[in-house]
């Protein structure tokens, strides 16, 4: 736990360095970095599976695409078009013998491709949905936002360990994860709920000069409604990472974050969190 703690507190530093160093260029090509790490782990689970993926195709059309969506409104979208285009198109390139091979590991590939990279580039759709940063303030609504769901969907994550551990007794889904209880999910989705409105109450009423919240209902209430369905997303990623993870018979994806485990282990919670936080923040802003 001790060295959980220390991680986590690592990687926030990093998180909050990143964006208030370099703002929403420092946050993309974190998210860059964290989608690619986290492809590349999806890629090695579907692999124990028996579900090999061209995992260089994959990867790099993963890697341009974060940043192609950032610099270019919607090219997201296109990027990932044009990846599936060239990688189906290569299988008339192999020779007859290892055609086969080649189109078979197309699924995992696109599947490694569309849950991670492209979901995860929703966090930069959440960025353009910003115009210039208001005169008087250091951030932009969007990037506030994105901060805010970061915070949302992990505190899901911490609040549901916490409370599991105290009191947890009822199985939520013991032949996915034995360790996960309902009390743990209630837990997790009051923690969100409650940093959902407490983020935006702070700085509404003692940090006003970081972010406007001018033409924006974000007040503490609302912000905590909302802060359910990005709970209830958080939980669903992180039971599908469980599955797979399940499934190759392993309990963490990897060993790069000590304490932690892999990167989709620290990521499994945003992976559905991202998309979810996009469409809420649109019919906020409508």
């Amino acid at each position: 736990m001790i060295l959980r703690v220390f991680s986590t507190v690592i990687l926030w530093s990093i998180v909050i360095g990143g964006v208030v160093g370099f703002g929403e260029v420092g946050t993309m090509w974190i998210l860059t970095v964290a989608a690619v790490c986290t492809q590349f782990e999806i890629y090695a689970l579907l692999g124990r599976l028996g579900f090999a993926a061209n995992r260089i195709s994959g990867l790099a059309t993963g890697a341009f695409l974060v940043p192609m969506g950032y610099y270019i409104e919607g090219a997201g979208m296109d990027a990932l078009a044009v990846g599936a285009l060239m990688m189906s198109g290569a299988a008339v390139l192999f020779p007859q013998a290892q055609r086969g091979m080649y189109v078979k590991r197309l699924l995992p590939t696109f599947f490694g491709l569309v849950y991670v990279p492209f979901l995860l580039h929703y966090f930069v759709r959440i960025l353009q949905t910003s115009g210039e940063i208001p005169a008087g303030t250091t951030m932009s609504f969007g990037l506030f936002f994105c901060l805010w769901l970061l915070a949302v969907a992990k505190f899901s994550d911490i609040g549901a360990l916490l409370v599991g551990k105290m009191i947890g007794r009822t199985k939520m889904a013991p032949s996915i994860s034995p360790g996960k209880t309902i009390e743990g999910l209630v837990g997790g989705i009051a923690a969100s709920a409650g940093i959902g409105a407490l983020l935006p109450w702070i700085l509404q009423n003692y940090r006003p000069e970081l972010v406007s919240f001018e033409g924006v209902n974000f007040d503490p209430g609302s912000a905590a409604i909302l802060a359910l369905p990005v709970a209830v997303a958080a939980v669903i990623g992180d039971l599908i990472a469980s599955v797979l993870k399940r499934l190759a018979n392993i309990k963490d994806s990897g060993g790069a974050i000590p304490g932690i485990g892999g990167m989709l282990d620290l990521t499994d919670s945003l992976i559905l969190a991202a998309p979810t936080g996009y469409f809420l923040l649109l019919a906020l802003l409508r």
